[in-house]
Order: C-alpha cells, then structure tokens, then sequence
C-alpha cells in the first residue's frame, strides 16, 4: 500500500493535478495517487481499518453466555464465556468473493451462537452437522444456532441478488451483496515524483487510455463467479484484474463531456447510442483506479 488518493470519484476519468480543480477545500493534487499526496491522514489511519475490523468481528451477548459474529469473514477466535465455557470459532471462507462461509466451533458447554445474516442475502440457507440445508430464519438480523458441547460445523450459503440504486441524472450504481460495481476503464501511468528516501513510495498520475463513455441496460446485468479452484485468492485481492466476481452489461458508446481534461460531466440524461451495443465488464469498486460507478442507462431492444 505505497499509494493512495485522499480524494476520489465515482466516475474517475483521471487521477492527476486537475486543472480546473473541482474541490472547495482540497488542493488539485489531491486526486493523484501516492503516500502523501494531500494530508498524511489517510496514510496513518488507512492501516488500522482491517486490524480494527478483523478484532470487532465477534463480540459476547450482554450476559456473557453467547458469541455473536458480526463482521463477516475468514476469521476465528477463542472466548471464555459464562460458567467457564470455553469456546473457539473458526470460519473458513473466501467472502465477500464467495457466498458460502463454513463455520467449526468446540465447546466444553452447550451454548447459543448468534451469526449476523445481512438484509441482501436472498435464499441463505444453513447446514448443521451433515444435515440437509434448509433456510436461514434470522430475527432482528442475527441466525441462532444451537452449539454442543463438543465440536459443530455448519455451512451458511448466503447468495444474494444484482440490485441498483438510482443515482444523480437517471444513473444508477450496480450492487450484488457487499460488493458495489464499477467499469473499469484502461490507463496509463506517469511517475510524477519519487521520495528520495523511499524508492517505493511514488506519486502516480493515471489517464484514461479507452473509452469510458457508456451506457448500460440494467436488465442485462448478469453475474459472473471465477472463484479459483485452489481455494486461495489472489493477493492483492483488490487490484485491477484480480476479483473472482465480475457483472456484464449489455452497453453502447453515448455523448459524455468532460470538465477540464480531468473529470467527467454529470451523467447525461440523452443516452442516444452513438455506436453498436457491445458487451462491458464491471468489477468491484475497489479494484478500479479509473472508473464508471454511476452509469446512465439505455434500453437495448
């Protein structure tokens, strides 16, 4: 993580020293990628986001006598819970790029386990100890599951729907499950400067080398999953290329303006194809640099 931006778009055409700079209280270089490129802020409190995640996944009910996993993942952990129950909690998934979570707990006592099902989950179901899956039944977003002294596995699967969301001007941003998508539009690179101390640590300008300006139609978004059959993810997971979960969209090339030579107009409300409809790709948000998150819609038939 040598570089970053303190400030981003949703529609991101370009990441550089914007000329016209569009932020009020942000200097224009703010937009270029690298260790300090505005305020050190990011690049201190950046590194502590996954550690606190990770250590507030689980937490005790107020009695102290169940476990409750909240934060989603492929963590374990090891409690103490009323009466000396002693417990341990391993979950082995690849989510949120997979929809399955398997989940071992031992425990010296029998005891109640609470798993957070989120609101998008459409269809989840859960297996016991071998037994048939059957549905999910979560009450105020929490899934009980009784636990035995002793060891008990089950498996959630926790498969969820592509939903939008209507955004500025007609555009829409497209979702499956905790993942928000993106085009992701080809660029290049230009080292604009490089920390005589720290050879790693450069500041990047990226620019748009394809074209961006596209519509979709939302009713040909479909879901892709290219999970690898090692079980193992690539590292970084969150890099252009890399994500096994990718949504295709029937699209074609529209009138867009630019503001400057660095950002895009608002999203235009004539969607008017000015070329053959074609097929794009969307990846998660967080592995684009340059991108399209708020797509303006057209109909394809």
């Amino acid at each position: 993580m040598w570089t970053r931006q303190y400030l981003q778009q949703q529609n991101q055409i370009a990441a550089k020293n914007m000329n016209p700079n569009p932020f009020p209280n942000d200097g224009a270089y703010s937009n270029v990628f690298g260790l300090e490129p505005n305020y050190p802020c990011c690049t201190v409190n950046h590194p502590q986001g996954w550690p606190k995640f990770v250590s507030n996944a689980f937490l005790t009910t107020p009695d102290q006598k169940s476990l409750v996993h909240l934060y989603l993942g492929p963590f374990s952990t090891t409690a103490t819970l009323a009466s000396g129950n002693k417990v341990t909690v391993n979950v082995d998934t690849l989510y949120p790029f997979s929809d399955t979570l398997t989940t071992t707990i031992t425990a010296t006592s029998a005891f109640t386990y609470f798993v957070r099902i989120p609101s998008w989950v459409v269809g989840g179901t859960i297996a016991i100890n071998g037994a048939a899956a059957r549905a999910v039944s979560p009450s105020n977003g929490l899934q009980a599951v009784q636990i035995a002294a002793g060891t008990t596995k089950f498996i959630l699967n926790l498969p969820a729907q592509i939903t939008t969301e209507s955004r500025p001007h007609g555009s829409i941003a497209v979702h499956r499950g905790p993942l928000h998508y993106a085009y992701d539009i080809a660029r290049s690179q230009k080292v604009l400067a490089r920390n005589a101390q720290e050879s790693r640590a450069v500041d990047l300008e990226f620019d748009a080398t394809a074209p961006w300006q596209y519509a979709i139609d939302p009713a040909t978004l479909k879901f892709s999953n290219k999970a690898p059959a090692s079980g193992r993810l690539p590292s970084p997971i969150f890099d252009a290329g890399q994500p096994p979960f990718t949504i295709t969209a029937t699209a074609c090339r529209i009138n867009w303006s630019t503001g400057g030579d660095t950002f895009a107009a608002p999203p235009p409300t004539n969607t008017t194809c000015t070329g053959a409809q074609t097929t794009i790709t969307l990846w998660p948000f967080g592995a684009t640099k340059l991108r399209i998150g708020e797509l303006p819609v057209f109909r394809s038939t």
